[in-house]
């Protein structure tokens, strides 16, 4: 067998095995909302798709789902752009890695949700807050993952490199970036998640739209068929998202780093 026809036959094994994982999944939530017996507490999975279309249909309901994901991608962007300043700072000036580092293990530990309530107060209850803690939940693993790439960064060829009296500009461009890019995109995959887990908390404690408002206030109707509409297409745009992004990451970098950055 050819190695693209294996590749293309094991594509089409990994789409079977994430399609049998989806129906197992819905056949259990579908077990325990029968179980449970009561669809108002415990919708079940038709019920909540039924809720998701009427949320997709409705013109003011999916616009909520457009400004939940524009504060995700501007506070990943930003979170990840400030990760990248900082991790290579850190780990390139050592009298700013004295400075910093213990500042930035010591905020990493504290969980984004407890600076919700201190944002709202900073900066009012709006964009500015909101946008914060998706700044700061993005920020730290991108941070971390740059100092990891560059502690990687292979000293004999820096040598090597300087002996033969390459710059420091031709150094970091082909020996330090393409060592430290695969770990900074693994690092920026798993912020976005952090992104979508961050900005629906605080929507749903300090927004007033967003699709973790949206949520939050079906809770007065005691609407839980929404809630988990709304669970569900979080869950589908973030798996969207970072199939995007790791797929774009794959595509982009794969010329210069083959076998390092996986889909």
């Amino acid at each position: 067998m050819s190695r693209t026809a294996a590749a293309r036959r094991w594509r089409w094994q990994r789409l079977g095995l994430n399609v049998l994982a989806v129906l197992v999944a819905v056949a259990a939530w579908h077990v325990a909302a029968l179980w449970k017996d009561n669809l108002l507490v415990f919708p079940t999975p038709g019920t909540s798709l039924s809720a998701l279309r009427d949320v997709l249909s409705e013109g003011d309901q999916r616009h909520q789902l457009i400004i939940t994901l524009r504060r995700v991608v501007v506070g990943f962007a930003l979170g990840s752009a400030l990760g990248v300043v900082i991790g290579s700072l850190i780990g390139s000036v050592r009298s700013v890695a004295l400075t910093l580092e213990p500042v930035v293990h010591f905020l990493r530990s504290v969980t984004p949700v407890a600076w919700i309530v201190p944002a709202t107060i900073w900066l009012g209850v709006g964009e500015g807050s909101l946008r914060f803690i998706v700044v700061y939940a993005t920020v730290f693993p991108v941070t971390i993952n740059t100092l990891a790439g560059l502690a990687q960064v292979p000293v004999n060829k820096v040598r090597m490199a300087r002996t033969f009296g390459a710059s420091r500009l031709r150094i970091y461009r082909s020996i330090i970036i393409p060592s430290a890019v695969p770990y900074i995109v693994t690092g920026m995959r798993l912020s976005l998640g952090y992104s979508f887990m961050s900005v629906v908390a605080a929507e749903m404690v300090a927004g007033r739209d967003g699709i973790g408002y949206l949520i939050y206030n079906s809770r007065i109707f005691f609407d839980t068929a929404t809630m988990f509409a709304g669970i569900l297409l979080l869950g589908a745009a973030g798996l969207v998202f970072d199939k995007i992004f790791s797929v774009a990451a794959h595509r982009g970098l794969a010329r210069f780093y083959a076998g390092q950055v996986n889909t």
